[in-house]
C-alpha cells in the first residue's frame, strides 16, 4: 500500500498563514484594495480550476467580485506554489469553499498535483482575462 499522505495543518492555521494578513480574519478583504473570499463568485464556481490556479501563481491587475471591481493594477495577490503543498491547497480550498458564507464542492490533491505539473515553468501571475478563459463548470 502506498504510504498515507501527511496530514495537512488544520484550514484556519493555513487561512491565518496564507491569506488573512490581506483578506481578513472573517475573508471580507478591504474595499479597493482585497477583495472578499467571502460569499464570493470566485470560491464559490462550480470547478476549482480557476481558485486553484491563482492560489498556485498569485493574480495581478484588475478583477471583479461578485461583479464589484477591484481595480488594482499592481500585483495583489502572490502564488503560493512554494510555500503550500497539493494537500495543503486542497485543505485550504476545500475549508474556503465551504465557510465564510460560501458553498461549493471540497478541492481534492488530485485536482491540484497536475495544474501544479502543468504549470510548473509558470513565473508570472494569472491575470484575470487568463483565468476567465478557463471554464468554471
Amino acid at each position: 500500500a502506498a504510504p498515507a499522505a501527511p496530514a495537512a495543518p488544520a484550514a484556519p492555521a493555513l487561512y491565518q498563514r496564507a491569506c488573512q494578513s490581506c483578506h481578513g480574519p472573517k475573508g471580507k478583504g478591504q474595499p479597493g484594495l482585497y477583495p472578499p473570499l467571502a460569499s464570493s463568485d470566485w470560491v464559490n464556481a462550480p470547478s476549482p480550476a480557476r481558485l486553484i490556479r491563482l492560489t498556485l501563481h498569485g493574480v495581478s491587475g484588475p478583477i471583479a467580485i461578485n461583479g464589484k471591481p477591484f481595480p488594482t493594477a499592481t500585483p495583489f495577490m502572490p502564488g503560493h506554489a512554494a510555500t503550500l503543498n497539493d494537500n495543503e491547497i486542497a485543505t485550504l480550498l476545500t475549508w474556503l469553499r465551504r465557510s465564510m458564507g460560501n458553498n461549493a464542492p471540497a478541492v481534492t490533491p488530485e485536482q491540484i498535483t497536475p495544474v501544479r505539473t502543468a504549470e510548473a515553468q509558470r513565473t508570472a501571475l494569472w491575470t484575470t482575462a487568463e483565468l476567465l478563459k478557463i471554464p468554471a463548470q
